[in-house]
């Protein structure tokens, strides 16, 4: 199966090829009309020699030609996820680990949880140690795998801009120290905002379903939703524009970053059983 990276290749080569037939690039670069077809396909695995002949004959820009070449070349090594997913592991989760990869930000709205990526080792623990379809080696494997993606974000690789309905503040998965730590860890992260959508906020725009949006630095931006089953990935522009805009109200609804990261703290300290003036509370004596 060829991945996202390589489909979006070939998506960009048959753009730039418009109506030129198989045989004139034939003719051209010596790429059959068969492979050409592969290529166009995903079937095969462009090598970044074919890219750039192609490319050029196309007569796109040097720095589109270089581009493609440098995301062919990149698409042959070894992703960094590949090391902590099970063989068994279905391909959804292959799929949403390469755009998050590629993903230059993103901008998320949460109505029930903290963002995967953005959660401790503890709250992640919690969220599936109950599934009966969770073998302890595969726990192991799936704590890995989130370590290894939060520290991404950590590093700055993956910049965020999160939005949290006040009840995921409480939601006490894993109890309520675990929940503390975890609202605590939110406020330590330079590379990413996080606000807070109060309860006093009543109505808004994005009452009822949580959404991402992935952008990309040459792709168009995805919608990313969660279902029981499955996620959904949408990249058509009306429903892009639709989510961004919603997302926009969101933003522009919820607390401030800096009114957030205070209510963050606040609501840890009543998790931990402290008072407003940093004292211990009854539960602690």
């Amino acid at each position: 199966m060829s991945s996202m990276r390589e489909q979006r290749i070939a998506v960009e080569l048959r753009r730039l090829r418009g109506d030129r037939t198989g045989a004139e690039v034939q003719e051209a670069t010596g790429i059959t009309p068969s492979k050409l077809s592969r290529i166009e396909s995903g079937e095969v695995r462009p090598k970044p020699g074919d890219i750039r002949r192609l490319a050029e004959f196309y007569g796109a820009m040097p720095s589109t030609v270089d581009r493609l070449v440098e995301q062919a070349e990149a698409a042959r090594q070894p992703q960094w996820w590949t090391h902590y997913l099970g063989k068994d592991w279905d391909s959804a989760l292959r799929h949403h680990l390469e755009l998050e990869t590629e993903a230059s930000q993103v901008i998320s709205w949460m109505i029930d949880l903290v963002p995967g990526p953005l959660q401790t080792t503890d709250y992640f623990r919690a969220l599936v140690e109950g599934r009966p379809d969770v073998d302890q080696e595969q726990m192991d494997q799936r704590i890995a795998l989130r370590e290894a993606r939060r520290a991404r974000v950590e590093r700055g690789e993956l910049p965020m801009w999160v939005v949290l309905a006040e009840g995921v503040l409480f939601q006490e998965i894993g109890g309520r120290l675990v929940l503390a730590d975890q609202l605590r860890y939110l406020t330590t992260l330079d590379t990413v905002t996080v606000q807070v959508m109060p309860f006093s906020a009543g109505a808004h725009p994005g009452l009822g379903t949580s959404f991402h949006l992935m952008n990309f630095p040459t792709w168009p931006t995805t919608v990313y939703q969660d279902t029981i089953t499955r996620g959904l990935y949408q990249d058509e522009p009306s429903i892009v524009a639709a989510h961004e805009h919603t997302m926009a109200h969101i933003r522009a609804t919820a607390l401030s970053p800096r009114e957030s990261r205070q209510r963050l703290l606040s609501r840890a300290d009543e998790l931990e059983g402290r008072g407003r003036d940093g004292l211990a509370g009854d539960q602690e004596r």
